[in-house]
């Protein structure tokens, strides 16, 4: 099951879809650093690739419950 969620509110370990030119991802965050204008992800996929991405405070986001 999917959920929506504000970016915030993500954490390590969690599962989270991101969009990219290639199409959706599952990404395992593994690090989760709050900065003043908003939050930098780090994860891994399933195939061990490393993504990092940003999300602003109060941005949604998909978190799949697995």
């Amino acid at each position: 099951m999917d959920v929506v969620v504000l970016a915030e509110d993500l954490e390590v370990d969690n599962l989270v879809e991101l969009s990219t030119v290639y199409g959706n991802v599952a990404i395992r965050l593994t690090r989760v650093e709050r900065r003043v204008n908003g939050i930098k992800f780090t994860g891994l996929n399933h195939q061990g690739t490393q993504y990092c991405f940003g999300m602003k405070y109060g941005q949604s986001a998909t978190r799949l419950d697995m």
